[in-house]
């Protein structure tokens, strides 16, 4: 059997993408599927993708397909701009729906290193943010009831 070369991904709205085997292998989903069946001339179907964001998340696994340093050490050592690559700063210089996007598709797809980019990013958005602004900008209800908020206000008072 000869060895696959690229595997052919297709998104929810029907776009399809011949990836590079190694670039796709940066997916643990991809890999353990193409691992446990095979990849034929059907393409992988990934429902919870839209075509768009997919071709970003193949366009990051293209650029770091060879790159030895993704592995788990990876947010350590992305903690400080200087670290993280001009290419990775302005990839992920989007806006907060299609960063957030990417990020949900990077975890359903297993890609664990940008989802620790993904991560980093919106930490760094939202670390001197108010609650409230937070809430806003990312469209998050507040749910709790008065009493939830104080019981949550009064644990956290001792981490201060």
């Amino acid at each position: 059997m000869a060895t696959l070369k690229t595997v052919r991904l297709e998104s929810s709205d029907g776009r399809c993408f011949a990836v590079d085997r190694d670039a796709a292998f940066l997916s643990t989903f991809v890999k353990n599927f193409v691992g446990d069946l095979g990849s034929g001339s059907e393409p992988i179907l990934l429902p919870n993708v839209r075509g768009s964001i997919l071709a970003k998340v193949v366009e990051y696994c293209v650029h770091h397909k060879h790159d030895a340093r993704l592995n788990k050490e990876v947010a350590d050592l992305i903690q400080d701009d200087g670290v993280v690559e001009a290419w990775d700063r302005g990839f992920m210089d989007v806006d907060d729906s299609t960063m957030l996007q990417i990020l949900y598709a990077a975890d359903y797809l297993g890609v664990e290193p940008l989802v620790d980019l993904g991560c980093l990013f919106i930490a760094r958005i939202i670390r001197h943010m108010p609650v409230g602004e937070i809430r806003q900008r990312f469209g998050v209800v507040d749910d709790f009831t008065g009493a939830q908020r104080e019981q949550i206000r009064h644990e956290t008072e001792r981490l201060k």
